[in-house]
């Protein structure tokens, strides 16, 4: 039985990505996989890593506990919003916080590459932007994406990762929205 977490990044509880993460998790429950669900807003933690990786910063309770629900979890779901061309602040914290080095990489002591302590595991990224999705792609160079699947997931070991964009989502008609939650509903259903 396939263990599916589901991070809620969005700091809005009345946001499409809450709404999106709920209809997610609705259809997984369906499919009977092993699901948890994170509302990252809800947890109690300094998302500011002071120090850099050069000192160590106690990890809060909270931020325990994400570190043993990603070792259980086999898929990964993503819900946040594209804000600035980056992920919420929240999410960059929690990213600086939990995927730390010896939990979710290792530099090879050569200097020549690294260890992707994560492997094994799958992921997807279901996100919003305010502007339809051909303007992130053209004029930002598709950052958002290169940045999450790259340099983060991919980094510590999470494949394939695979994304679902809802382009213009600020002016999206109601009919639109259900569209995009009926899809989210489907992903949980197939746990993508």
């Amino acid at each position: 039985m396939k263990k599916i977490l589901i991070l809620n990044a969005n700091p809005d509880e009345d946001s499409l990505c809450n709404a999106l993460a709920y209809k997610y998790l609705e259809g997984a429950k369906k499919s009977d996989y092993k699901i948890k669900i994170v509302n990252l807003r809800e947890l109690d933690f300094d998302p500011i890593l002071h120090h850099g990786y050069n000192k160590v910063q106690e990890l809060e309770d909270d931020l325990k506990e994400q570190q043993e629900l990603i070792k259980w979890c086999e898929h990964l779901v993503i819900v946040a919003p594209l804000w600035w061309g980056s992920v919420p602040a929240l999410l960059k914290g929690y990213f600086d916080r939990v995927l730390l080095p010896g939990f979710a990489f290792k530099f090879k002591p050569d200097g020549k590459g690294w260890d992707k302590l994560l492997t094994g595991r799958s992921s997807t990224v279901i996100y919003t932007q305010g502007a339809p999705f051909f303007f992130s792609f053209l004029f930002m160079g598709d950052a958002f994406w290169k940045i999450l699947n790259k340099a983060v997931l991919d980094f510590c070991g999470f494949k394939p990762v695979k994304r679902f964009a809802l382009g213009g989502a600020s002016k999206a008609s109601e009919k639109k929205r259900e569209e995009w939650l009926e899809k989210a509903y489907f992903l949980g259903l197939k746990g993508y």
